[in-house]
């Protein structure tokens, strides 16, 4: 009996651990970082005389395959893109088509496979193979960086083509007709590297692919590409610019009524020899003011809104422009296009941390024309009424601390909007709080340089031209950091001039100079040492 109570007791026991217990995994340990490995590759890697369709990568641990259509990249590229699969620890990649004979071959799969388990990339990878019996094995490397910001670009392809059969004419048709006969894409760092290439001259262009066929066909692509050939070289790192080439067939891209009161007209180039006319009664209370852009490429006219329905509009430009049609005047409002305040008359100045620099008027600027000043104390002061300046009586006040004030409904837009009443608190800048930046350039013999200063982001704030050894000085900063960069300004008009592939000729080069420069104030930065580009 008394062995009866106690199994009984026993089996009570082991239910209430068992309702009790929480089975958890073990804890602590260093977190597995280590991406996955090639265990075996079938056929073989660096292997000759390929003739199969398959090609298996098992690694040496579970894996997952991530867009591989996209990611995984054939070198030369394919006519059809291979069946890519995972089958438990291996990848099987499958060929659709006859590979070329006597060619060496790579395949990169960029970001496509990840452990399962914590997502370390596999990646530094190239498995290659020969469809002959000679496996060639040079290689290039190199960057590509916007021409402008000289910043990297990712996700361009850069191609290879074969100069050693054709002509240098064919051969500078070659990119807009047919795919490279080898091809890399750029990492977030803008390299590139290439394998597996032959001891042949080969013309180098990277490409924005936007319609995914590997041809420059497109207006809006970007390229890049070195206007001399180059042959495979483990000791050189190319530098590509890239840029977007400019058309300069002249061409209307937009023309809307934009919001309430303004209609624009957008052109590929500066209108200059662009004749366009504007029909309208003459009604006393329809105001049109007509404001082009810097670069003359934009005209925007603002209008007095609710007062005619339509506005007939005749553009004529050569043979390629010849629009003659009647623009509705009338915006509808709509959630996506409804902005807030919009009746309110927005007021700028340039003021720099609430203070006026040494020999500035203190400046009112609007975004939109003004009609109507209603403030004694201010005076137009650009030819399109959107920036006024205080009247010299108005200006001799000002002292070392200034407040002034602007009432409500002082300035009356086109459009009919009004400020709000404001108040502006500012003093006279002191040398005391601001910094100045000095710097001996000396620009390549016979060249124009653009010397620019930007900010910690790459905005340019200022810049000086030059065509000889000069002491370039930017004064009157406010405190903060700043960069200088320089453009081989080879056309000699003042601004940074993309390339041109079809005329084969580079984008101006952008030179940025070494260290940022940390301004403060009451003090000057005399760099001793001369900028030589």
């Amino acid at each position: 009996m008394k062995d009866k109570k106690l199994f009984l007791l026993l089996i009570l026991a082991a239910f209430l651990l068992t309702r009790c217990a929480n089975v958890v995994a073990p804890t602590g340990g260093a977190k597995d970082i280590t991406p996955p490995k090639v265990a075996e590759a079938n056929p073989v890697n660096k292997g000759k005389a390929f003739n199969g369709r398959k090609i298996e990568l098992t690694f040496d641990e579970y894996v997952t395959l991530n867009n591989a259509s996209q990611q995984v990249l054939f070198s030369p590229p394919l006519a059809n893109k291979p069946d890519i699969k995972l089958s438990n620890k291996t990848v099987v990649i499958k060929l659709k088509e006859d590979l070329r004979p006597n060619t060496t071959y790579t395949i990169d799969l960029g970001d496509a496979v990840k452990d399962l388990h914590e997502g370390n990339v596999f990646k530094d990878y190239t498995y290659t193979f020969s469809t002959g019996d000679v496996l060639d094995t040079l290689n290039l490397h190199g960057t590509v960086l916007d021409a402008e910001s000289q910043k990297p670009v990712e996700k361009l392809y850069v191609g290879l083509y074969d100069a050693s059969s054709v002509t240098e004419d064919s051969l500078f048709l070659l990119p807009c007709q047919q795919a490279p006969d080898y091809l890399a894409r750029t990492d977030k760092e803008g390299h590139f590297h290439l394998h597996g290439l032959p001891d042949v001259p080969f013309l180098v262009f990277a490409l924005e692919d936007m319609n995914a066929n590997l041809y420059y066909d497109l207006p809006n692509e970007r390229v890049a590409f070195l206007d001399t050939l180059v042959c495979p070289s483990d000791s050189v790192s190319l530098t590509l610019a890239v840029f977007t080439e400019v058309d300069t067939n002249q061409m209307l891209l937009e023309s809307k009524l934009v919001e309430e009161g303004l209609l624009r007209f957008v052109f590929r180039r500066p209108a200059d020899n662009v004749a366009i006319d504007m029909e309208h009664p003459a009604i006393d209370s329809f105001q049109m003011v007509k404001v082009w852009s810097a670069l003359h490429d934009t005209l925007n006219c603002w209008f007095t809104p609710n007062v005619l329905d339509s506005l007939r509009v005749n553009i004529q430009y050569d043979t390629l422009i010849n629009i003659n049609n009647n623009f509705n005047l009338r915006f509808r409002e709509t959630r996506t296009n409804r902005r807030p305040d919009s009746k309110t008359l927005k007021v700028g100045n340039n003021l720099k941390n609430k203070m006026l620099m040494q020999g500035d008027d203190f400046l009112l600027r609007f975004p939109e024309p003004i009609t109507i000043n209603k403030d004694t104390c201010f005076e137009q002061a650009d030819g399109d009424g959107m920036v006024f300046r205080l009247t010299e009586t108005a200006s001799r006040q000002i002292d070392s601390v200034n407040a002034i004030h602007l009432s409500d409904s002082m300035f009356f837009s086109v459009r009919g909007r009004t400020n709000d009443s404001i108040d502006f608190k500012f003093r006279r800048a002191q040398e005391s709080d601001l910094g100045n930046i000095y710097i001996k350039v000396c620009p390549p013999e016979g060249k124009q340089v653009v010397v620019q200063l930007t900010d910690n982001k790459g905005k340019v704030l200022d810049q000086r031209v030059i065509d000889s050894v000069a002491k370039v000085g930017f004064t009157q900063l406010i405190p903060d950091k700043y960069k200088l960069q320089a453009i081989i300004d080879s056309d000699r008009d003042g601004q940074w001039s993309p390339g041109n592939f079809h005329k084969r000729f580079l984008p101006e080069t952008v030179i940025l100079y070494k260290d940022a420069l940390d301004v403060k104030a009451g003090w000057d930065i005399d760099l001793d040492e001369i900028w030589k580009l």
